[in-house]
């Protein structure tokens, strides 16, 4: 199948214009994230159902250009989580709806990460070469090859969503479907507080008073850095560093190298971190992460994935489909509240079955 490289904001337009409103449109982008905290959109494949762009995104003079396409028109893609960020950064529009293909996957029993060749060869037959998956896609021209696996990316995406479709709709699913991807879309879109930032650093769970106060202090202020300066966290400064500091704050600046910080950090920034220790002193410390699960909520927990591994079993799904380790604790830890994750379809399905053996037990 043949596609149409655009390269100029007023052959985008032209394009644009021949689409219907609300026409849904099967999108995959290509983006790099190795040196940087922002995704840098490369390219964008569209499949209209009748032709395919290549769009050369850092080409467009004007990256708006390319918001109407992400907002005003539904969009079929497969494992998306990323590919909406990475629009939503360039062109600072975010999708209406969305109809994620791996997460239809799931639900008609395939893995949960089933990847796009995989599911292409299980319902198509068709072999897709996986000779591009790590190339620089910022690099120009392209290669011809390439521009194959670009344009091969979204060939298939009509075919696999409408089989697919079918699938649920003849299990009753298409419901699911519908939340699970309202779902990604809402947590694609929601921005983590700098405040909250010290629940994503790994070790944070064994702090609590004011060392916690001093991680987040020392977390928020990286998170913003990172997003400012444009660099991955661990660029401005690594999470080893982090919790040594929150966990033995050093009164000089010499101390910061002995607290894992490297040099070029402490020459840029040892200063302010040395003040935002101090400050975190006067600080009301966040409430700690929730305890691991002793060894009665283990076992509780263990129970419970028995009961969801028969349940999965009768529907024709991963367990992980259903519920995930994480909602398990959380119902252990509090049987009366029922995770939010755990809501809609999996209410009745699963929540309410594994709550009713925790309140009675």
């Amino acid at each position: 199948m043949t596609y149409r490289w655009i390269d100029r904001v007023d052959d985008l337009q032209d394009a644009m214009a021949g689409l219907s409103a609300q026409q849904p449109l099967y999108l995959d982008t290509e983006f790099m994230r190795e040196r940087t905290f922002w995704p840098q959109l490369a390219l964008v494949q569209v499949n209209t159902g009748d032709a395919i762009w290549l769009i050369d995104a850092p080409a467009l003079a004007d990256p708006t250009t390319l918001a109407p396409l992400c907002a005003g028109h539904p969009l079929v893609m497969h494992a998306c989580s990323e590919d909406i960020e990475a629009l939503n950064v360039f062109t600072g529009a975010a999708p209406v709806a969305i109809e994620d293909t791996q997460i239809a996957a799931a639900l008609c029993g395939h893995d949960l990460q089933c990847s796009y060749q995989r599911l292409v060869r299980e319902l198509t037959g068709t072999e897709l070469p996986k000779d591009a998956t790590r190339t620089d896609w910022l690099k120009r021209p392209l290669s011809p090859q390439q521009l194959a696996y670009a344009r091969d990316d979204v060939v298939w995406l009509p075919e696999l969503a409408e089989r697919l479709r079918e699938q649920l709709a003849g299990l009753g699913r298409l419901v699911w479907w519908q939340e699970e991807c309202q779902r990604l879309l809402d947590s694609v879109q929601a921005q983590v507080p700098a405040e909250d930032a010290w629940r994503q650093v790994k070790g944070a769970g064994h702090l609590q008073g004011v060392a916690l106060a001093r991680l987040q202090q020392l977390a928020a202020w990286r998170d913003r850095m990172a997003r400012e300066r444009d660099l991955p966290r661990g660029f401005i400064i690594r999470d080893p560093a982090l919790l040594a500091l929150a966990q033995q704050p050093p009164r000089q600046a010499e101390g910061l190298h002995d607290q894992g910080v490297h040099p070029s950090v402490i020459r840029r920034d040892g200063e302010t971190l040395l003040v935002l220790l101090r400050e975190a002193e006067q600080m009301t410390p966040p409430a700690p992460l929730p305890e691991p699960p002793d060894a009665a909520q283990r076992d509780r927990v263990k129970q419970l994935r028995t009961h969801v591994g028969k349940i999965a079993a009768q529907l024709g799904v991963e367990p992980e489909v259903l519920v995930r380790r994480r909602w398990l604790e959380a119902l252990v830890r509090e049987p009366e509240q029922i995770p939010a994750p755990m809501q809609g379809w999996r209410r009745t399905l699963v929540a309410e079955p594994l709550q009713e053996i925790l309140l009675n037990d």
